[in-house]
Parts: structure tokens; C-alpha cells; sequence
């Protein structure tokens, strides 16, 4: 159905003025035939016939073929933005322009609105997070105000139970005092009676006298005014002490003794003597305290600069509600029931800290308890000092004459760093690995010119390894290094095997001669 005629005029005459057309006529080199319509809103001049339109109005070159072609905004020299049409006639072509200033503002405008509402709408949302993060902010605060108001109650109350604690534990040894004082004063006492006061006496004065220097320590703890005396010293005469102390005290109870010192303990190093003698003192002494039957063991190690020291004993263990409280000031554990002060693992807890180092517990009921202090020291560089003796350079026989590369998978550090220095000054470059998995991508990266497998690993095994290596086309040598005995399925796995502990001059040659001999 077409529109009537009035209508189809009006909407020409409306679009003209909206659009104000102007119209050109070029021919097939692009010269200029006629025009219709103003040029000047658009920012062109009332060009003559024959103009070269290609220079006046280069936006309509590369467009000029034979099917209509419509830009919209386009950009005239002038600046004069408009809609661009070309419509082919023949070997000719009609170029239209019409205005499309008002129509590209109002896109403008649009579109500044719309990125004003995006702006808008991200500040809200940032604000709306900001908000949840107060919300959040203050909730945790709330909580943590609600937590130490909790702590400072419990504090309070513990701090009370202590006093009325330490007020019968005061009571009881000064009763015994006062009451033997009085019976050796007594007419008629015998010589026999008056001695044994005397020692009671003389056993509730050294019980207060501990108490006293319990609570001493514990004040100067907290308020920080004890200070390290760092010095060398002969650690071994240190243990000795301790075992010549509470050997006799465990003999007592029927229970063994025994101090093992691992072979890489230092013999002189440089701590505060008194208080790591007075925190050994303080476990050991819990340990024989409340150990019924079994044993005592003091077990010392030293790594990386770190002295570690685990008193382990046989006795009735401590349960996980009391391990939480064994360590706080003011309270007790289920067996507090034992004289004393209560404050031994505190002050004993906060001396570690003092050194620098810390305490752990690992215990249960009825298997016994493991406790570890572990203590930063340096070692005396002296000649008497136990130092490990150095490792021996290699036999020119067994050192690598070409680049050749190893990789190493070995979970104990102790070996891997044995392997590494004999390998490492035989020549060797190494690529190290503690998984089996890691061990497997690094050799199919890197294809090492031999690999050496620690058969026992945790995961993925080197047996395992071996098998997934030559699945995926590994054809070097890999070599078995076990503590165990291989059957001999397991044995075809590998090139070659070795027992742990390895001879390492036997370990090297054969290193070279899987890796030497063409």
C-alpha cells in the first residue's frame, strides 16, 4: 500500500529541511558534473564543472564502485559531521550528504548520559561495598571486644582462684612450721622428736622459699625485666649436671634414666647457661614429678642453629583440655592436686620465648607426654668445638671430565646434602627434587644424563618414578638408593642398585661409568 501522495511530499519536505541534502554529480574520474542543493553548511565551496571532487572530498574515495554505499557521521574537512550516500548511475556517481550534526549531539548527549548513570552506578556500588566492609569491620570488632572482655573475666577469675590457691599453698607449710615449732618446745620432748621438727621445719621453710622464687620469676617474666647472659659454654658438662641431678630423683621412683645426645650436637655453644639449665631442670623435674612407673629420657638434637631438646616420659599423659591450661599463668591441669605453685611450665614457657625459641607438647591420656624446647645457639669457633669432620675431595678417578647433569630425588635433607657434596665436587651439576612427582616433571624438562632415586618417599615411590620414566621414553641410567632389600622384579626397574648406607667412592665410580663410558 503506498502513501498518499500529500503525505509522501510532506515527509520529503520535512526530511530536506531536517537533513538539508546536497547532492553532487560525478564521472567515472571523478569530476565534477553538476551539484544540487547548498554546499556551504557542509563546509564545501560552489565548485565549477570539471573539478577533481576525489581532492575535495577524499571521503568518498575507495567507495566509488558499482553498489550504493551509505557512512554514517562522517567527518568533513570542515569539521561538519554528516551521513554519507554514493548511489553508481551508469559510468557516473550521485554523492549525498546530509546533515547529521543534531543527530550525532543527541548521540553525544546520550551517551555522556549513560556513561554518567555507569560512573554513577559504580560509585554506588563501591559505596554499597564500603558499607559492607564497616559492617564487617565492626562485627569483628564487636566480636574481638566480646573475646578480650571474655579473657580479662576469665584472667580475673583464675588470677582470684590463684591467690586463694597460693594462700593454702603458703598456709600449709607455715602451719607445719609453726606446729613443729611448738612441739620441740614442748617439756618433755625427746632429743629424736625435736631433730625430725627440725627437718620439718627445715622442709616446709625450702617448699615456701620455692614458692617465693616462683612467683619472683614469673612477676619478672611478665614485666620483662630479666635479661639474657649469653656466654660459651660446655654443653655436655651441662647434661652431665642434669643427669647426675635427676638420675637419683627418677632412682628414687624406680624409674630409668637416660640422656641421648645426637651426633651433631655442637659441644660448646654460646646461650644463657642459667636459664637454659633452669628450663631443662623445670621438664625434667615435671617428667619424674608424674611418672608412676616407666621411664625418663632426655633427647638432644641440633639443626641449623636450633637446639632442640625433648624430655619424654612414661607417664599418665595429659589430656587436650588440659594442654590448653598447662601453660597459663594462675591455672592448673586435672593433676594439680601435687604441691607447688602451679607456675613451672609458665615460667619455664616464657624463658623459651626470652631465648628466642619456643615449647611444644604432643601427649594423651595413658601414652605418656613429649615435651620439645627448641632454643637458637651459636657454636664456639674454637678447636675444641664438636664440629662434623669435613668430607673428603673426591678421587680424581671419579670426578665428571664433560658437563653432565644428575637429578637427585631424596626426602631426608641429611642425605640429599651428603649425595650433593660429593657429587657437587666430583664435577657433577645437579638438579634436586624431594617429591616423585616433581621428579618426574623435572627429569622429562630437563632429560639429566642420569637420575638417583630414593626407592622409600612418600606419594609417588622410586619405583614408581622409574617405571613412569621409561613409560614416557626416558632411556638414561637411573640409579636405586633404598634402605630396603629390592626383590628382583623391583631390581629390573633400574640400572643399578645401592643398599643405604651407600659407599660413596663406590657410588661416584659407578656415576661415571654410567655416565662416561660410550
Amino acid at each position: 500500500m503506498s502513501l498518499p501522495g500529500h503525505v509522501i511530499e510532506y515527509l520529503q519536505d520535512a526530511f530536506a529541511a531536517e537533513t538539508r541534502p546536497f547532492c553532487f554529480l560525478i564521472d567515472e574520474h571523478g569530476s565534477l558534473v553538476a551539484t544540487w542543493g547548498d554546499p556551504a553548511w557542509c563546509g564545501l565551496q560552489d565548485f565549477a564543472p570539471g573539478t577533481n571532487m576525489l581532492e575535495a572530498t577524499p571521503y568518498i574515495v575507495g567507495i566509488l564502485d558499482d553498489e550504493p554505499h551509505k557512512l554514517n557521521f562522517v567527518t568533513t574537512g570542515a569539521g561538519v559531521i554528516v551521513h554519507l550516500r554514493t548511489i553508481p548511475h551508469e559510468s557516473q556517481h550521485y554523492v549525498v550528504l546530509l546533515d547529521a550534526g543534531e543527530q550525532h549531539d543527541f548521540l553525544q548527549q546520550k551517551q555522556q548520559s549513560s556513561n554518567e548513570l555507569r560512573l554513577l552506578h559504580r560509585g554506588q556500588q563501591r559505596l554499597i561495598a564500603r558499607q559492607r566492609d564497616l559492617i564487617s569491620d565492626l562485627v569483628e570488632a564487636k566480636a574481638e571486644l566480646d573475646h578480650l572482655r571474655r579473657e580479662a573475666e576469665r584472667s580475673s577469675a583464675s588470677k582470684s582462684q590463684f591467690i586463694a590457691m597460693m594462700s593454702h599453698e603458703f598456709r600449709t607449710p607455715l602451719a607445719s612450721i609453726v606446729n613443729y615449732a611448738d612441739l620441740a618446745l614442748e617439756d618433755g620432748v625427746s632429743d629424736n622428736q625435736i631433730h625430725k621438727s627440725i627437718e620439718a621445719i627445715g622442709r616446709s621453710g625450702r617448699h615456701l622459699t620455692s614458692l617465693v622464687e616462683a612467683l619472683l620469676d614469673d612477676a619478672r617474666l611478665e614485666g620483662g625485666h630479666i635479661e639474657l647472659r649469653e656466654k660459651f659454654f660446655d654443653l655436655y658438662d651441662l647434661l652431665d649436671d642434669l643427669a647426675a641431678m635427676m638420675a637419683p630423683l627418677a632412682a628414687e621412683k624406680a624409674l630409668s634414666y637416660a640422656t641421648l645426645v645426637d651426633a651433631d650436637v655442637p659441644r660448646r655453644v654460646r646461650a644463657d647457661e642459667v636459664r637454659l639449665r633452669q628450663i631443662l631442670i623445670n621438664l625434667l623435674g615435671n617428667a619424674i614429678k608424674f611418672t608412676e612407673e616407666g621411664s625418663i629420657r632426655l633427647l638432644v638434637t641440633y639443626h641449623d642453629g636450633r637446639l632442640a631438646a625433648a624430655i619424654i616420659d612414661t607417664g599418665p599423659g595429659i589430656s587436650a583440655e588440659d594442654q590448653d591450661k598447662v601453660f597459663r599463668a594462675f591455672e592448673r591441669g586435672s593433676q594439680s592436686g601435687r604441691a607447688g605453685a602451679g607456675l613451672g611450665l609458665t615460667i619455664t614457657m616464657r624463658l623459651a620465648h626470652l631465648m628466642g625459641g619456643d615449647i611444644s607438647l604432643d601427649s594423651s591420656p595413658g601414652r605418656g607426654c613429649t615435651v620439645s624446647v627448641h632454643v637458637p645457639v651459636s657454636t664456639a669457633p674454637t678447636a675444641d668445638s664438636r664440629q662434623d669432620p669435613a668430607l673428603p675431595t673426591p678421587d680424581e678417578d671419579v670426578c665428571a671430565t664433560r658437563p653432565t647433569s644428575i637429578l637427585i630425588l631424596d626426602d631426608d635433607e641429611d642425605m640429599l646434602a651428603l649425595i650433593e657434596h660429593y657429587l657437587h665436587r666430583a664435577g657433577y651439576g645437579l638438579i634436586v627434587s624431594s617429591s616423585g612427582s616433581e621428579a618426574i616433571s623435572k627429569a622429562v624438562a630437563y632429560k639429566p644424563d642420569l637420575v638417583i632415586l630414593d626407592v622409600n618417599i612418600p606419594g609417588i615411590n622410586g619405583i614408581d618414578v622409574a617405571l613412569n620414566l621409561r613409560r614416557q621414553g626416558f632411556d638414561k641410567p637411573i640409579v636405586a638408593l633404598t634402605a630396603s632389600t629390592l626383590s628382583a622384579a623391583e631390581q629390573a626397574s633400574f640400572t643399578r642398585y645401592f643398599q643405604k648406607p651407600a659407599k660413596m667412592p663406590a657410588l661416584l665410580a659407578e656415576v661415571k661409568r654410567l655416565t662416561h663410558d660410550d
